[in-house]
């Protein structure tokens, strides 16, 4: 045998863990893939991807008092069931203060063999941390089992509750809703007990995704335990923590901005805490009689430590300690079969200690069950030093089963003794280490001839030219540089305003080209002249409306180098078609070329215009009224033939037989007689305008 520590020989009787190998050739060692320490930098500061641990719950503000409420009725069931230490620990605070520590755990983590692989050895969580620090029970039936009878009709009141409480504001079973709705009833649920045992099984024992919510999975758990029926928590537990380990190992290589893991990783800290004690920046708590061993880290600050010193720490075997819970420790008690200096030999079916029979349980290579179809095996034998025993060569995984009645003998050693590792363990664990290193040597270098062929492949190929056609490069020359005159205006400022549109238009704004129909609403401007810009077609005929249309964009296929150098499609520009309108449209249009005031005006005058009865609407125009023009009604009248005062529009004589002795109502409504002189005014407008235009409405 070889100590670990100063690798001094002696010759001795050694006890191992089966099953072992007999040679090299059939032990079984950890895989030749890298790990993330190797793949990841050692002076990396932080991981690339933020990791957030899902299912490390903190105790409600309400719990505690939940929790000793019912204490003092259901503590018999509790100890019955093997969940009373597991419910004390949960009152307890773990902070998550320092990541670095799990996250450099999860570095050296191997999801074959489910044991952390440093240069030094293995290490894993085993059963015995999953019993001492989350107090859960390693006995008992599976919680797979499934239930029957009574257990039946409990399981099927706590969905109609969770059910209840989704159709609430909530709109799910949320844990906060969950435990007030339950606290508020006090002792008049009958099942009171189900539910909080229901809460405490999502939050701290199986939490899954929503994190946040009451699990159904969990319903037919907590109707068993509420009749004080032992179930293996700690394999259950044990299994989902060791697929979450992997899971983070996974998610880590995906390059992802943001990892989400469920998992109690809070019982993970408490096992770094308890092994490695140079990551301890503080003193841990003074258990108090009573308490369970989380008490220890009861809102205990771990410090800042960097991620680079947490490498540093795990790869010394000087800082892990092999049998944390055989220390001395005041007021902590060790389990019954633990003696001081004594070897002892023990006959299971001679002993019926259950605290003999959990230990027996931690040493057997098993797969372990969980919740929600998870299944992990367990190598206890790789890892014998954490529970006193001698380490040999690991063999190939065979479940251990001992059925009931069997009689088994088994060696514990004191809690003084300090284990080792056979010669032919150290000398083959060193073999393997120095062919993974050339292994990784390997695949690095055939990695880096193939980026090196990639990037001269790359290199070398030419990449085809698109050649555009005519007609595509016809239509992505750039516009000319136009000019727009806008005409003087009266009322407007006399200068002429000239704007020029850029040879290549800035994508994306948009251009308003400025028309000559921008002063088709002045007054004073004579018909003819107005009609001789508005060209073959009258305004009301496209739809004329006080605002231009705005221009749209056609993208072409050439493309255009901006001046921040990115490439991008060249626009240019393209008007509208007109749009067909109706008649009420077309009178509309009419109204505002041949309506009273100036743009800008502030008064407004309301306009009710009666039309022939082929426009079939009436129409309510909003004239624009200046103060200058409303004195200067009523001092002058226009001149004739002006737009405001039309010649022959007020001659009676002129006028349609009966227009106005029956003048036409639309929707029943008269037109007032104070307006009946503008509606004559505008018929003999829209009558001149057809005549000259040849058009018929």
């Amino acid at each position: 045998m070889v100590s670990p520590k100063d690798e001094k020989q002696t010759r001795r009787v050694a006890r191992f863990l089966k099953p072992c190998a007999l040679n090299f050739n059939k032990a079984v060692a950890p895989p030749s893939t890298p790990f993330l320490c190797e793949v990841l930098d050692h002076n990396l500061q932080q991981w690339p991807s933020r990791v957030l641990f899902k299912g490390w719950k903190m105790p409600q503000a309400k719990w505690d008092e939940w929790v000793n409420r019912l204490a003092g009725e259901y503590c018999s069931i509790w100890n019955q069931a093997g969940i009373c230490d597991a419910i004390l620990s949960s009152r307890y605070e773990i902070r998550c203060t320092n990541k670095n520590i799990l996250l450099g755990l999860v570095e050296f983590w191997s999801s074959e063999t489910n044991t952390f692989v440093f240069p030094w050895g293995e290490a894993t969580f085993t059963l015995e941390d999953m019993m001492v620090l989350g107090g859960f029970s390693v006995l008992g039936r599976p919680v797979t089992r499934p239930v029957n009878g009574l257990l039946v009709e409990i399981v099927e009141e706590m969905e109609k509750k969770r059910l209840e409480i989704s159709r609430t504001k909530a709109k799910k079973a949320c844990q906060f809703v969950w435990i007030k709705h339950f606290m508020e009833l006090q002792n008049e649920y009958k099942y009171e007990h189900v539910a909080f045992l229901s809460l405490w099984l999502s939050r701290f024992v199986f939490p899954s995704l929503p994190e946040a919510c009451i699990g159904r999975h969990v319903f037919p758990i907590a109707a068993q335990l509420s009749q004080g029926t032992r179930l293996a928590l700690a394999p259950a537990v044990l299994s989902g923590l060791y697929k979450d380990l992997s899971l983070l190992k996974k998610q880590s290589l995906s390059c992802r901005e943001e990892i989400s893991v469920p998992g109690p990783f809070q019982l993970l800290q408490l096992w770094a805490f308890e092994r490695f004690q140079p990551l301890l920046k503080s003193t841990p708590n003074a258990l108090k009689p009573g308490e369970p061993r989380a008490a220890r880290w009861h809102r205990l600050p771990s410090g800042a430590i960097s991620l680079p010193l947490v490498r540093t720490v795990l790869k010394l075997q000087e800082n892990f300690q092999w049998r944390p819970y055989a220390a001395d420790l005041i007021n902590w008690s060790y389990s019954s079969y633990y003696t001081k200096n004594k070897p002892s030999f023990f006959h299971s079916a001679k002993h019926s200690d259950e605290n003999l029979r959990s230990y027996i349980r931690c040493l057997c290579t098993s797969e372990l069950v969980g919740v929600e179809h998870c299944k992990e095996k367990y190598f206890p034998n790789r890892v014998a030093m954490q529970f006193g025993m001698d380490q040999d060569l690991p063999g190939e995984f065979s479940e251990l089963y001992f059925a009931p009645g069997t009689n088994v003998g088994f060696f514990v050693p004191p809690r003084s003794f300090e284990p080792s590792v056979s010669a032919r363990y150290l000398h083959w664990w060193k073999i393997y280490k120095s062919a993974r290193a050339d292994t990784i040597k390997k695949d690095v270098k055939v990695t880096i001839q193939k980026i090196e062929k990639y990037n001269a492949s790359i290199a070398e190929r030419t990449v085809p030219v698109h050649k555009a056609s005519p007609q595509t490069l016809e239509r992505s020359k750039p516009e000319e540089s136009r000019s727009y005159v806008i005409p003087e205006v009266p009322g407007k400022s006399k200068n002429t305003v000239q704007r020029k549109a850029s040879a290549t238009p800035e994508f994306p704004k948009q251009v308003k080209k400025e028309s000559a129909l921008d002063y088709r609403d002045d007054d004073n401007i004579p018909l003819s002249e107005r009609l001789r810009h508005l060209g073959n077609k009258p305004a009301c005929l496209h739809k004329a409306s006080t605002t231009s249309r705005p221009t749209k964009f056609v993208s072409s296929t050439s493309p255009v180098q901006d001046k921040n150098g990115k490439k991008r499609k060249f626009a240019t520009t393209t008007e509208a078609p007109a749009k067909k309108i109706n008649a009420g449209d077309f009178a509309k249009n009419l109204v505002k070329i041949a309506r009273k005031g100036r743009k800008g005006s502030d008064n407004k005058a309301s306009v009710e215009v009666s039309v022939p009865f082929r426009m079939e609407h009436k129409h309510k125009m909003e004239a624009k009224v200046s103060g200058k023009d409303a004195a200067r009604k009523g001092k002058k009248a226009m001149a004739k033939g002006s737009l405001n005062n039309p010649m022959g529009a007020d001659d009676p004589k002129r006028m349609p037989k009966g227009f106005l002795k029956n003048p036409v109502a639309v929707d029943d409504c008269m037109v007032n007689a104070t307006n009946q002189t503008q509606g004559v005014g505008l018929l003999m407008r829209v009558q001149n305008i057809e005549k000259i235009l040849g058009v018929k409405t």
